[in-house]
């Protein structure tokens, strides 16, 4: 049994208050994993040609990865098995039904968080567990950033410069909350939001004073669409502003127009396995 002392973080509680700690069990470092970036291209030949044209290309599996824990000391050559409860207290920290970030305190790895599922496998010596085989499935075909924030302050309009650090060429929906600082029901404010890097303009139209309007996942909510703002769903123009690069370019240039306080939280892709 190799040990390499790594601790990792799950759901914000780390292994050490379980007295766990990555191994390998085979004398391996490495564990099996996929590197979660298998690209399937959609191609097209026209009859009598011998090209074929991409039509459209996605990502067509998550990322998947497995490695080894077990209970140890690192200032012990001791080994001891998990009893039954302290091994009921892991598996209920560990396997869930719902993703969890997963992060390793190891160098090169401290702010990669994989958003995922855990399944564990006992290893057992003589009938007695040692440790876990924990496979990690994850949301995505690679891991997250640590979480971003940006806030921009407009009395008329802001312009603020976002530089997009992730690992992969394209698009990320931040959850955006607005506060509008002006406006009433018989003149109500508009609140735009711009970014030249993706040319798309988010636009709300009819704002009061004091309305929160939160957008996540591509939904959007009023804290006044049962009051005075109830045909929101009208005043939305539908196009959700996002934070990208391309291969030569990672500056968002973001100008907001109106009177409010927007805040912007986001996490970029990385693409890195243990």
């Amino acid at each position: 049994m190799f040990m390499f002392c790594t601790e990792f973080i799950f759901d914000g509680i780390s292994s050490k208050e379980y007295d766990l700690l990555i191994c390998s069990f085979d004398g391996n470092k490495s564990g099996s994993a996929t590197a979660g970036s298998n690209i399937e291209f959609i191609t097209f030949k026209a009859p009598n040609s011998n090209k074929w044209v991409r039509t459209g290309s996605n990502y067509n599996e998550q990322l998947i990865f497995t490695f080894q824990v077990c209970k140890y000391n690192c200032n012990s050559a001791e080994n001891k098995p998990l009893s039954e409860r302290e091994l009921a207290f892991i598996m209920r920290w560990l396997v869930r039904k719902e993703y969890k970030y997963l992060r390793f305190i190891q160098e090169g790895y401290e702010n990669i968080y994989y958003n995922c599922q855990i399944n564990a496998e006992k290893y057992e010596i003589a009938g007695q567990c040692y440790g876990l085989t924990l496979t990690v499935t994850c949301d995505a075909p690679f891991g997250w950033s640590e979480p971003m924030h940006a806030a921009i302050s407009s009395s008329t309009t802001s312009t603020i410069k976002l530089y997009d650090s992730s690992d992969e060429i394209g698009i990320t929906f931040p959850t955006i909350e607005i506060l509008s600082k002006s406006g009433t029901p018989k003149s109500p404010q508009d609140i735009t939001i711009y970014n030249d890097m993706t040319e798309v303009e988010m636009l709300i139209k009819n704002c009061v004073a004091n309305e929160h309007i939160m957008i996540r996942d591509r939904m959007i909510e009023s804290s006044e669409y049962t009051d005075k703002h109830s045909t929101l769903s009208d005043d939305f123009n539908w196009k959700w502003l996002s934070i990208g690069n391309t291969f030569d370019n990672r500056v968002n240039e973001i100008t907001v127009t109106g009177n409010c306080n927007i805040d912007l939280y986001w996490r970029v892709p990385r693409k890195a396995v243990i």
